[in-house]
């Protein structure tokens, strides 16, 4: 390659342009659902679960999380910062410049970049996602804290002793989802975010 900076540059780029892909816009408009008018008018899958079903739903997320894999995997091979490069995909996915700069909530799209950069802090943020989805019911809070999580997590596996970039792209990521994930945070405050149609099926069977 070119050299370490110009290497994370052309790669930040990729990445930027990888998470911009609107996968659930794609997804929706060859089903004839425009889903960005469907329940909370997400792109990503938590909606569009809600608007083509589950399958789709789960499809979407993959891909979502791909968007943030694979070009943050290029850059552990070739890039000596590979958090720029993932904080570059998850941006890419909430600000797509192919819907005016509107996109998901970039949930996946982290998923997918941490699952590369720090696996084993990423298994625990899951675990904390089902403990608080299971909790309260709240699709929001779960991702929002659990995100949050992964920097403690990195600290904890890495004996706090971590690679800065990762610490550093944990949270990024984490602050940008929170900001995503803002009109949640209002309506959760005036009481008026709705639970998860999910969680309601579970303990409703209870």
């Amino acid at each position: 390659m070119i050299s370490p900076v110009w290497d994370t540059v052309i790669l930040g780029i990729a990445g930027f342009l990888s998470g911009s892909i609107p996968v659930g816009f794609l997804i929706a408009r060859v089903r004839g659902v425009e889903i960005r008018k469907v329940g909370s008018g997400n792109i990503g899958a938590s909606n569009a679960i809600r608007a083509l079903g589950t399958g789709w739903g789960v499809f979407t997320g993959i891909f979502d999380a791909l968007k943030g894999a694979l070009p943050t995997l290029a850059a552990v091979f070739f890039s000596p910062w590979p958090g720029i490069v993932g904080v570059a995909a998850v941006l890419g996915h909430i600000f797509s410049p192919w819907l005016r700069f509107k996109g998901g909530k970039g949930v996946s799209t982290t998923l997918g970049v941490f699952l590369v950069l720090a696996p084993f802090p990423t298994a625990a943020a899951v675990g904390i996602w089902i403990v608080l989805f299971l909790t309260v019911g709240y699709v929001s809070v779960a991702s929002i804290l659990s995100l949050a999580s992964i920097s403690m997590f990195v600290l904890v596996f890495s004996r706090f002793n971590p690679e800065i970039s990762r610490l550093a792209a944990a949270a990024g990521c984490s602050l940008v989802v929170t900001f995503a994930h803002r009109n949640n945070l209002i309506r959760l405050a005036v009481g008026k975010e709705p639970r998860s149609g999910l969680w309601e099926k579970i303990w409703k069977r209870r």
